[in-house]
């Protein structure tokens, strides 16, 4: 490590050390403890008020998710602290997601404590049939999660907790944009008009509760080959049964869209269906679940003549679960084992399976008032890759009303089936890919001082084989360069600080996010990247609401991003405009309201101002 970065390090661990002094320091005063999220099963399998304090998470509860108002799952993950919305269109039609500078397939996403990611590839994991609305909560845990969840939790882990009730209502919304300049002359069909609607009604008895949700997305884009059309349904039941309860979900999303330029430069188009379902029963100490996905993908490189290209997938992902809690030894424990089939049957990659199994195990104690140590161990045995050994060590503090905390951890990844098999004229993957594997050190601390709460944590996260797609930079134009080869990187290193900050007043309320990543540059020379340094340098993202009169609300939300060459920085500001009514509510959505010209990937330019106009109905 050079010296610039250990003098960061040593500065950033001094001042984190500075705030837990501050906060014991606060103790004479008499303050409250900050109070920690009762219910956190992304972190650990244990108790959320044993874990929470010793990881740097967030959590984002059903009222803040409806303030934000959101108009996608990815609108609402991106405005996200430390998270990087890698976004090829509007709503969310394709995106990738990455934290603290990891790359898309290094970010493990669960849907009620369920895996979805996708084995083909992660430009897919994001294909969720779910809204905004339908979430109770979003948990975001940074830092390495393979001790808890196996494989693929680098960057963080992110879990989407849906409702288990909802009030019946209907959603419509009417958009419309700015279409980018190239589009007057060579695409008079594409106005960037967008249309939303939803409905989600739910039932509530002595049996136990249930609802279903529903809607439909749909644009004529903002350039030539961006139009999108998806069809989307969920339902979820909580029943009691045996003296337990018995949990539902099932779920389908349905999207057609053009992938102009999404992954190399040709008119494209895509057709993707996302089929979830999970059952999960819960009786005492014990909790056992079944779960699958099934994903299909068709992928015209030419969408006017796809005999030249046609590439069609169907990947499946299943998977049974089951844990036992216990007390031991003056703390609680939780013991199990996993099994995991991934399958992908396709013209390109060919019809491949692999079996994954896994034991794991939890430990947590709290010492005393103060002390809270938790600790995990998982052994995973992959059909191809062997045995990889997970464990992770997490301890904190509390120190009047804040909390300094550290961990260690270890997360490993196999790498999907398009990075080991896919080809195209663009990509050429490799079967003899070794798997990624990684350690992150973590330490960090958080204070509640005159009204705001203050956090922060500095990372150092050190991997070896990281899997990227590269090729020579040795051309002029790009329609000269080379297709790009999945390859092993070898070692890199990651160095990261992570600061939030948020306060509430009597009639508004804010919060921020920025994030510092500085990872160690390991390409040979005349060779370029393709995915593993798109990261952002330094992100900031922050978030402001506040009352307007007759019981409006206005809620602004900016992100901006500073990025690597030949990457550019962007800065995106939008608004929303809130009005309760006597039916339901009525917003007003401005995006991009300084009209931003920029690209989240290189190639694919992003829609200018947008406006929506949306109504909600309650039954």
């Amino acid at each position: 490590m050079n010296t610039h970065r250990c003098v960061l390090l040593l500065c950033s661990s001094l001042s984190l050390f500075v705030v837990g002094f501050t906060a014991r320091a606060s103790v004479a005063a008499g303050s409250e403890p900050v109070i920690m999220s009762e219910v956190i099963i992304s972190a650990s399998r244990l108790p959320g008020d044993l874990v929470a304090p010793t990881r740097d998470m967030i959590v984002i509860d059903a009222e803040q998710i409806a303030e934000r108002a959101p108009a996608s799952i990815t609108d609402l993950l991106g405005s996200l602290p430390g998270i990087d919305l890698r976004t090829r269109g509007p709503w969310g039609v394709q995106s990738d997601l990455q934290i603290d500078g990891s790359t898309f397939s290094q970010v493990l996403i669960l849907v009620n404590g369920v895996r979805v990611n996708d084995p083909q590839t992660g430009h897919h994991t994001l294909n969720i049939p779910l809204d905004p609305a339908d979430l109770e909560r979003v948990e975001v845990i940074y830092g390495a999660g393979s001790a808890v969840h196996g494989p693929d939790a680098f960057g963080g882990v992110i879990n989407l907790v849906t409702k288990t009730t909802v009030a019946p209502r209907v959603d419509v919304a009417a958009r419309w944009g700015e279409t980018l300049k190239e589009v007057a002359a060579t695409s008079p069909g594409v106005s960037g008009v967008a249309s939303d609607a939803s409905v989600r009604w739910g039932w509530q008895g002595e049996w136990g509760s249930a609802w279903v949700s529903g809607g439909k997305r749909r644009s004529d884009g903002y350039r030539a080959g961006t139009d999108f059309d998806e069809d989307r349904a969920f339902a979820h039941a909580s029943l009691p049964l045996g003296g337990g309860e018995l949990a539902l979900d099932a779920g389908v999303q349905d999207k057609v869209f053009g992938a102009r330029d999404f992954y190399a430069l040709y008119p494209s188009r895509e057709w993707t269906t996302a089929q979830t379902a999970s059952v999960t029963y819960r009786t005492g100490a014990v909790t056992v679940r079944g779960y699958g996905r099934r994903h299909r993908d068709r992928f015209v490189l030419i969408a006017s003549n796809p005999a030249v290209y046609d590439n069609r997938n169907r990947s499946v992902l299943a998977g049974t679960e089951g844990y036992v809690r216990m007390p031991v030894a003056g703390g609680d424990m939780a013991l199990g084992g996993e099994w995991v089939h991934e399958g992908i049957d396709s013209n390109n990659l060919g019809n491949r399976g692999r079996l994954r199994g896994s034991v794991f195990g939890e430990f947590g104690r709290q010492l005393g008032d103060h002390w809270r140590l938790l600790s995990g161990l998982r052994i995973d045995h992959h059909e191809k890759f062997g045995w990889e050994a997970s464990p992770s060590l997490s301890a904190s503090r509390t120190l009047g009303r804040g909390r300094i905390f550290a961990s260690a951890a270890r997360s490993y990844r196999a790498p999907s089936f398009t990075e080991a098999y896919y080809t195209d004229p663009g990509n050429v993957g490799d079967p003899d890919l070794a798997a990624e594997r990684g350690w992150q050190f973590e330490t960090g601390g958080g204070l509640h001082v005159v009204g705001a709460q203050l956090e922060g944590a500095v990372f150092l996260r050190r991997e070896s084989d990281l899997i990227d797609y590269v090729r020579s930079n040795d051309y002029v134009l790009a329609v000269d360069a080379p297709p790009w080869q999945a390859h092993n990187l070898g070692e890199m290193e990651t160095l990261g600080l992570r600061l939030r900050a948020s306060r509430a007043w009597r009639r508004a309320s804010a919060d921020a996010g920025f994030t510092w990543v500085d990872k160690e540059q390991t390409l040979g020379a005349g060779l370029e990247s393709k995915y593993v340094f798109t990261h952002p340098e330094q992100q900031l993202t922050a978030h402001l609401r506040h009352e307007l009169p007759l019981g409006a609300a206005a809620d602004w939300q900016f992100t901006g991003r500073k990025r690597i060459a030949p990457l550019q920085d962007y800065r995106v500001l939008d608004l929303n405009l809130s009005l309760p009514v006597q039916f339901g509510s009525v917003l007003l959505r401005a995006r991009n309201l300084t009209n931003e010209r920029y690209q989240a990937v290189v190639g694919v330019p992003m829609p200018g101002r947008w406006y929506g106009l949306e109504t909600r109905i309650d039954l």
